[in-house]
């Protein structure tokens, strides 16, 4: 793996175990909570993430089909279209397999070529990359907001012995 590809995939890495974690407790129901009208569901957040993996990086950077496992993209998805939890997990990890091949066999000259985004407009694969990494980062972080704001809810506030122990006092 290049150096690029390998910050890349180190950074799609260092939050997924607190979505795992944020996850791992919660019941069908659960993920599927809403904070308020218009907002998104655990479930919705998680499948959302792992479609924008594959399906951004395949329809502008290999050329692939766009791919929809549960038959419905899930921003058309109904309530009553979503997978269990347990389907929606694996998903995530069949792309990250994916993502991570990708990654593998990606040379630097290919992070350099543009691509055209229907959205965006021109950009570099580098920059689509960037997109999946910052899109996984922000619906990471709204998947532990949401799952904290649950009534009765299961997960835990996350400590880290750096903020315990006050070294960020120093700065």
């Amino acid at each position: 793996m290049t150096p690029l590809a390998q910050a890349i995939w180190s950074a799609l890495e260092f939050r997924t175990p607190m979505v795992l974690r944020n996850i791992e407790p919660l019941g069908e129901a659960q993920m599927r909570w809403r904070p308020g009208p218009g907002s998104n569901s655990i479930a919705w957040q998680l499948w959302h993430i792992a479609e924008v993996e594959d399906n951004w990086i395949r329809s502008l950077v290999t050329g692939e089909p766009l791919r929809f496992p549960f038959d419905v993209q899930v921003r058309a998805a109904t309530d009553d279209q979503f997978p269990v939890k347990s389907r929606l997990i694996e998903y995530f990890h069949e792309v990250r397999g994916i993502t991570r091949g990708r990654l593998e066999s990606a040379t630097a000259q290919d992070f350099r070529r543009s691509v055209e985004d229907p959205d965006f407009g021109t950009l570099t694969v580098l920059d689509i990359w960037s997109g999946v990494v910052t899109s996984f980062a922000w619906h990471a972080g709204q998947i532990a907001q949401t799952a904290k704001l649950m009534p009765d809810t299961p997960v835990t506030t996350m400590t880290f012995d750096y903020w315990r122990q006050k070294k960020w006092k120093g700065f």
